[in-house]
């Protein structure tokens, strides 16, 4: 699991960046555009990659050899990404980061056995996921009661808002099960990133061209050439390199480590201003979050071969004889 944290803990720190600058420019730019010029950039540069390095054969296997799984990784991606940037037009940062994030948990317990069945979440989990929830609920009544960064929020803004943010968490959730069946079936990080974008990207292009946005597509192209390297080339790259080292409950649990960040990242949007109470849900979700890590880095350690113990007598296969330990004790050549 050590090997994984690092990649899981840049990929938080970057999410909460994405979240940021995200929200600060869906307030310029139609999500759609930027969704289709981001992930078009992204598409181009790990598919073009990978079919230089590797030839369209190498590429397209993961789809022969787990079709239905690529398929449900595209469609997780797409909906997960862009709701989440529609969630950002009315919701702060933080709490779009945290309660996307914070569902994972909770869901990923609700589904690995299910769609992984080798795969069961610890005790520890469990109450942390049910916590998590708990936390959750204060936090999208503090969004409706116009307790957040944003103010007061109209009811139905307010509704829209998480319930896009909910269908992203969903989204999400699902997404780190599939990238993890595809990385328990020999594929790598860069396999997967080469087949995951084209719904997200289909979806995203037809929608700019088929309601007259393309002129904003220009204009947009800084802000999401940012977005595709920060916010969404580079972070899913990590998470999956992640995936490799770790459970997905345990992704899902350390990349909910954003939300404190990307809440301290949000004081530099001029338009959102200190709340309290998003403040007090974070750290509490942070906490929690820290805990069930902690719980499955024991369980892991408990459960490797202890051969550096002393008191354990490491078990190894008793040594094959050789049949014949002279066969040529001339040293004549063999015929």
């Amino acid at each position: 699991m050590t090997r994984g944290i690092p990649a899981l803990g840049a990929y938080a720190a970057l999410s909460a960046g994405f979240d940021v600058y995200a929200g600060e420019r869906v307030q310029q730019y139609s999500p759609m555009t930027l969704a289709a010029v981001s992930f078009g950039l992204v598409t181009a540069v790990f598919l073009g990659w990978d079919l230089v390095v590797r030839g369209p054969s190498e590429v397209l296997r993961p789809v022969r050899a787990r079709r239905a799984d690529v398929l449900a990784l595209n469609a997780t991606t797409a909906v997960g990404w862009l709701t989440m940037l529609y969630a950002l037009v009315r919701l702060e940062p933080a709490v779009v980061n945290v309660v996307g994030l914070a569902v994972g948990p909770v869901l990923t317990v609700l589904l690995e056995p299910v769609l992984r069945r080798r795969a069961r979440p610890l005790r520890t989990e469990v109450v942390v996921s049910v916590a998590i929830t708990v936390v959750l609920a204060v936090l999208v009544w503090g969004s409706l009661a116009g307790r957040s960064a944003v103010g007061g929020l109209g009811t139905g803004d307010a509704v829209i808002g998480l319930a896009l943010t909910l269908v992203s968490g969903v989204a999400s959730t699902g997404n780190l099960i599939f990238s993890k069946r595809l990385s328990d079936a020999g594929f790598g990080p860069r396999a997967v990133m080469s087949v995951r974008f084209p719904v997200t990207l289909v979806t995203a292009w037809a929608v700019v061209l088929l309601s007259g946005r393309s002129g904003e597509l220009g204009p947009a192209l800084p802000s999401a050439a940012v977005l595709a390297v920060l916010g969404v080339g580079l972070p899913l790259y990590l998470i999956q390199v992640g995936l490799r080292h770790t459970e997905p409950i345990t992704a899902s649990l350390f990349s909910a480590l954003s939300p404190p960040l990307a809440f301290l990242l949000q004081l530099t949007d001029a338009r959102l201003s200190v709340a309290p109470l998003t403040l007090v849900c974070v750290v509490a979700i942070t906490l929690l979050i820290g805990v069930g890590v902690l719980a499955r880095h024991r369980h892991e350690q408990r459960a490797r071969p202890r051969e550096h113990d002393p008191g354990v007598i490491p078990h190894h296969p008793p040594p094959i004889p050789d049949p014949d330990p002279n066969p040529n004790p001339e040293g004549a050549r063999p015929l």
